[in-house]
């Protein structure tokens, strides 16, 4: 690393430390949050696959869903008499070709699922974190060119660090650029209760990485809340809008899932959809998938 980038890092951490309580956020920022600095990516294998049109010229489907991690479908697991991680990752991939989808995030992937779907949807390229158990972000290789990745330490259950990746993309076929965060918030179990500060603490962390972008941003995975997330990062200044409801409706809107996402206005998101269907029950414990349309050109 060169001394401009230590440089720029330590500030960045400096800067961090000053606006939250050290205690709380030691190890945030893993990495400077460069969005718009490419990377080296692999394009991967030449794969012939018929595509078909996008939804509408400039709109882009982006998609959603809890992948229910290998380890609790394999032999000893809670849920070992369901279907195992590899053929619930054929489920999903077909699902995307279906609905067409371009972009989107896996929550809760393991090893298993992550070579799953680079076998069986290889027209998809795959961001991950070398943790077990990750969130990752998936792409359409003839929609878009990953530009860079860069990751934040999040908290799991009990306050264990994950990390997550910061991912940008390109449309080809407009240039415009794209910043995709995946998250899974830990849930508040009778196993493992008082969770919530650990949420409350992500959710400022999802906020910073917002407020630093240079490019339109998304949000998306298992926030393992409901209403109370909606309205949190839909509040003014957040920079974030949800296709569920505004943030002046959204206490009294209709009881949101825990798999959501939240997206730049600019981006200005219609036609969210939700596939509850018997491949959906099959394919993940939260029994469905989720999808949104959005625009990338004439980006303001």
């Amino acid at each position: 690393m060169s001394p401009t980038a230590s440089d720029g890092l330590a500030k960045l951490d400096h800067r961090w430390r000053a606006v939250v309580p050290a205690v709380a956020l030691c190890g945030v920022i893993a990495a400077a949050l460069s969005f718009l600095i490419p990377t080296t990516a692999s394009a991967g294998p030449t794969v012939k696959v018929a595509q078909a049109g996008p939804v509408q010229p400039g709109f882009q489907r982006f998609a959603w869903l809890n992948a229910w991690a290998d380890h609790h479908t394999a032999p000893g697991g809670a849920a070992a008499g369901r279907l195992d991680g590899v053929p619930r990752m054929r489920i999903v991939v077909g699902h995307l070709r279906r609905t067409v989808i371009d972009f989107g995030v896996l929550a809760e992937v393991e090893t298993p699922q992550r070579e799953a779907f680079e076998s069986f949807g290889r027209e998809f390229g795959l961001v991950s974190t070398p943790d077990a158990t990750d969130d990752a972000v998936f792409y359409r290789r003839s929609v878009f060119r990953l530009v860079s990745k860069d990751t934040v330490t999040m908290y799991y259950r009990h306050g264990a660090q994950v990390s997550a990746p910061v991912v940008v993309l390109e449309e080809r076929s407009s240039g415009q650029r794209v910043g995709v965060v995946p998250v899974h918030f830990p849930a508040s179990l009778p196993s493992a209760p008082g969770q919530k500060k650990w949420r409350d603490l992500n959710a400022r962390i999802v906020k910073d990485v917002v407020a630093r972008a240079e490019v339109p941003m998304v949000v998306a995975g298992d926030f393992n809340q409901r209403n109370d997330i909606l309205c949190d990062l839909t509040s003014p200044g957040t920079g974030l809008v949800s296709p569920l409801a505004t943030h002046e409706k959204c206490a009294g809107a209709r009881r949101a899932p825990i798999d959501q996402a939240f997206l730049s206005p600019s981006l200005r998101p219609d036609r969210y959809q939700v596939y509850s269907g018997p491949s959906a029950r099959r394919a993940t414990d939260h029994g469905a998938f989720y999808q949104v349309r959005l625009r990338l050109s004439d980006i303001a």
